[in-house]
């Protein structure tokens, strides 16, 4: 008999990891969600974040070295923007002109223009960035560069699970001795029409991912991290605890030029310092703030913002969401997700948020806001696929946007012992399509 490649999708395998249980919702609309329609769009490589533009009906994927643009009529990629050594994250500015991708390994965030899809210039920092958040009122762009170091004890920041199928890479801003950074997360802030850096902050623990709220601030998830500190000859060791941190658009730039007047450099192109890693967990400050966040949620992962009302919806790494007051802090209310939840998404109009839980078999958790008595009810989870882990939302219609791919194996060389190999699927990347 001829040697063959036997394919199994895992899905029809008793691996432990994915068959673990989805919480059952509280009530079921009476349209509920469903996976409308699958786009399969090819590519390979790992994916991170999405981005929908919803004027433009284009759905943004960085994938690997790419960033597919999918037109949302049609279903197909209209364009395959190349060249990135390792796409995350897409931000588009408020004029419909510019979109940003950040390239970690590049230390770079990229400026392309939205209607010929080409990329124009690549903004450099100093460290690796992954997440990336446009801020409209100061015309800001923070990228987040996570304190992703192996620590001197050799420990990785407990909590941290990776967003998408991406791996993350493990080394200091700059260069830098590592041991000095363990720990420490760095946020860039760019200036979108200069093209140039204008600051580089400095905060302790894990920084993940960023989200504006359109009003002037940005927030960011911060997750629990070991710090060492080597200073007279002892090593001193501290713990930064999560929180969210909230960056002040328009107070970042006004600081940025006031050092720089006191320094008389009031037109220097040097991105000015601003260090809070000492002290960033007590009190606030005109540009700078944080919320603490319980110690059952020590490794936040995505975040959506209800600018309207206040409110901040972070998933935690325990199957959890919490909603917050982003004025301080404060838990308005916890609600059951799903295994890997990861990408929060928030719809406005619907008074909608979603989940994307990537663990097991996939889901959806669906979330109804009650603005006016502030109550929170899950109404529905919807099974969804294995590793759709990030998520899109069009608030023009409602629909969700989510991707995957099948993983498969090769039973012909399965070992007596030992866990199975899987590997992607060639070509079967896609786009669900979620909606009423």
């Amino acid at each position: 008999m001829p040697r063959a490649l036997w394919l199994c999708l895992v899905g029809c395998l008793p691996v432990a990891a994915q068959v673990a249980p989805i919480p059952a919702p509280t009530e079921l609309p009476g349209s509920p969600f469903a996976i409308k329609k699958s786009w399969t769009i090819g590519g390979s490589g790992e994916w991170d974040y999405l981005a929908i533009d919803p004027e433009a009906q284009r759905l943004y994927i960085t994938h690997s070295h790419d960033v597919q643009v999918v037109d949302l009529d049609s279903g197909t990629v209209m364009r395959r923007m190349g060249g990135f050594r390792e796409a995350h994250a897409i931000a588009l500015d408020d004029t419909g002109a510019y979109g940003f991708i950040s390239d970690e390994p590049a230390e770079a965030v990229d400026v392309f223009d939205r209607s010929s899809l080409k990329v124009e210039a690549a903004i450099q920092i100093s460290c690796p960035p992954r997440s990336i958040a446009f801020e409209p009122h100061s015309g800001l762009l923070l990228a987040v560069c996570g304190s992703n170091i192996v620590s001197p004890g050799g420990a990785q920041p407990p909590g941290h699970r990776e967003t998408g199928n991406a791996t993350r890479t493990t080394h200091a801003p700059g260069g830098a001795d590592a041991e000095n950074f363990a720990g420490i997360s760095h946020v860039i802030a760019i200036d979108t029409e200069q093209r140039t850096v204008i600051a580089e902050m400095a905060i302790s623990g894990d920084a993940r991912f960023a989200q504006a709220d359109g009003a002037g601030a940005v927030y960011v998830t911060v997750g629990e991290a070991e710090r060492f500190e080597f200073r007279d000859g002892a090593t001193r060791r501290y713990r930064s605890p999560p929180r969210i941190a909230k960056f002040d658009g328009p107070a970042i730039v006004a600081e940025a030029q006031r050092v720089r007047a006191h320094l008389s450099r009031p037109d220097s192109e040097s991105p000015v310092t601003m260090d809070w890693s000492e002290d960033d967990t007590r009190g606030s400050r005109a540009n700078f703030m944080t919320l603490p966040l319980p110690s059952s949620c020590a490794g936040p992962q995505g975040l959506a913002v209800d600018a309207k009302d206040s409110r901040l919806f972070a998933a935690c790494n325990d199957q959890q969401l919490l909603i917050l007051n982003s004025t301080n802090g404060h838990v308005v209310s916890a609600l059951t997700t799903g295994p890997g939840d990861d990408v929060v998404g928030y719809d406005p109009e619907r008074q909608l948020i979603f989940s994307a839980n990537g663990g097991g078999y996939g889901s959806l958790t669906i979330i109804q806001q009650d603005a006016n008595t502030d109550a929170y009810a899950v109404i529905q989870n919807l099974a969804t696929l294995a590793r759709a882990r990030t998520l899109a939302v069009d608030s023009s219609n409602g629909d969700v946007y989510l991707v995957t791919d099948y993983l498969g194996v090769d039973l012909t060389q399965r070992a007596p012992f030992g866990p199975i190999k899987t590997a992607p699927v060639a070509g079967s990347f896609q786009v669900l399509v979620v909606g009423r």
